[in-house]
């Protein structure tokens, strides 16, 4: 949900928020996130301040930025070269962004329809086809039901059968969660205080979390996709804004604050409901989403103009000798398994499966191919990088991909900091046998890690 500032609606939205606007603002252009050894930070810059939402799409992120202010924010699409482009405007209060894969549709919220001067808001937009999105469209032709239906609509869920769930968050026990399907919204989840993230699991439960207005804290609910209660997934959060599940079923959490309230938090909560700290040092964290293939997640800090993200050690592709291959691994993919069950380096997609990022069965696979350095993988416990001086790629199958890649690389290095480079897209068709891509670190002047990724783009089943 997205921060009213000092507008006329503003007890509408969660109090943490509220307190974090006037106390913590200050401090957001130094917000340095930091995380333990199981992600590697990262960040990729904006032109404009982000606020609220963020999601993935094939090879792009999408994230809700701009002014509070009658059409003020945006939907920017942004490449894995950092460059963002205007997809939707006349937007005044973005409350969530997410993209329903099985619909290929990307569904946003607004919640600013009081602004002096506004004529649309309060209501749930859906861009169809993001990725051939050309131009920018005007919001206002997006509605999926009329302006002022969701008073305070906030974050945002696709269903499978193209439904789409919104919260509400009135607050004093009168926040509600919407569905609306086909044009027409009715209460799904109702007597909630400040609502928040909403996420579906594998198994079709709902995951809602809600802020309480008197202690702040924040908690899980679990409930059926008829609305009917399962009990409580995690109590006693230390906020709650945002939610998005990882590709192991845990559910990240945004909108908590570190026990002595410096900083705010992202927190990983496991189906048997124990929660973990993963990352902190943010202002105040708001959107969160993940990228399926590569199990990466982009947070927002509201207030600052970037999209930081933690890319997992435990998904990235090494494919070397153990006592050097946590100099350089490569992440965007799955790794492959042998017949043993043994990771080797090599990600082996369907045609038009998850996997495949152009989201079409058109006899070719879209892959996102970046590499990480001086990692600290508990995976290769013999293995101690020293400082990565430089890196070099090759491909003989793949030369255009091979030199992008390496001036991605070239400015990530020299580091003896675990870090990532920007991934490249690569493109293959459908084959028996793919190319593959090569690198070497080099240390102290000498050849270091040696590895190579293998890419096999499979029929589609």
């Amino acid at each position: 949900m997205a921060h009213q500032g000092t507008r006329a609606r503003a007890h509408r939205v969660p109090l943490s928020t509220c307190i974090v606007s006037l106390l913590l603002l200050p401090s957001l252009l130094q917000a340095q996130p930091t995380a333990g050894p199981d992600y590697i930070v990262g960040q990729t810059l904006l032109p404009e301040a982000n606020q609220a939402g963020v999601t993935y799409v094939g090879t792009d992120i999408y994230v809700g930025a701009g002014t509070f202010a009658v059409g003020g924010q945006s939907i920017l699409r942004v490449a894995p070269d950092g460059t963002s482009t205007t997809v939707v405007t006349g937007l005044n209060s973005i409350g969530g962004v997410a993209y329903n894969a099985a619909c290929d549709i990307l569904l946003f919220t607004d919640n600013g329809l009081e602004g002096p001067g506004a004529t649309t808001g309060d209501t749930v937009y859906g861009l169809p086809a993001p990725r051939d999105a050309v131009g920018s469209v005007d919001a206002a032709t997006l509605e999926l039901i009329a302006s002022g239906t969701i008073s305070a609509a906030a974050n945002v869920l696709g269903l499978p059968d193209c439904s789409v769930l919104v919260t509400d968050p009135t607050g004093d026990d009168s926040s509600r969660v919407v569905k609306v399907d086909g044009g027409v919204a009715s209460d799904l989840i109702t007597g909630l205080d400040f609502v928040s993230g909403l996420a579906l699991t594998d198994t079709n439960e709902l995951l809602v979390g809600e802020v309480d207005a008197n202690t702040f804290a924040g908690r899980v609910h679990r409930f059926d996709l008829a609305g009917s209660s399962l009990g409580a997934l995690a109590t006693g959060l230390s906020g709650s804004f945002d939610a998005a599940l990882d590709p192991t079923g845990h559910l990240l959490v945004t909108g908590g604050f570190t026990f002595d309230f410096a900083t705010s938090t992202v927190v990983r909560i496991a189906p048997d409901s124990s929660v973990e700290e993963i990352a902190s040092g943010f202002g105040f964290t708001s959107g969160v989403g993940v990228d399926g293939p590569s199990g990466q997640i982009a947070v927002l800090d509201f207030g600052v103009a970037g999209v930081d993200t933690l890319t997992p050690v435990a998904n990235l592709t090494a494919g070397g000798k153990a006592k050097k291959d946590c100099q350089v691994e490569w992440w965007g993919g799955e790794t492959d398994l042998n017949r043993r069950g043994k990771p080797i380096p090599r990600w082996t997609c369907h045609d038009g499966d998850a996997c495949d990022r152009d989201g079409a069965v058109d006899g070719s696979c879209t892959f996102l191919v970046g590499a990480c350095f001086a990692v600290d993988d508990a995976r290769l416990a013999s293995c101690q990088s020293p400082t990565i001086e430089a890196a070099v790629l090759t491909s003989k199958k793949l030369p255009d991909v091979a030199v992008e890649l390496q001036a991605a690389v070239n400015a990530v290095l020299p580091t003896s900091d675990p870090v990532c480079s920007r991934a490249v897209e690569v493109t293959i068709p459908v084959s028996r046998k793919g190319p593959s891509l090569g690198i070497k670190t080099i240390v102290n002047g000498k050849r270091g890690d040696r590895d190579r990724l293998g890419l096999r783009c499979r029929a589609s089943d």
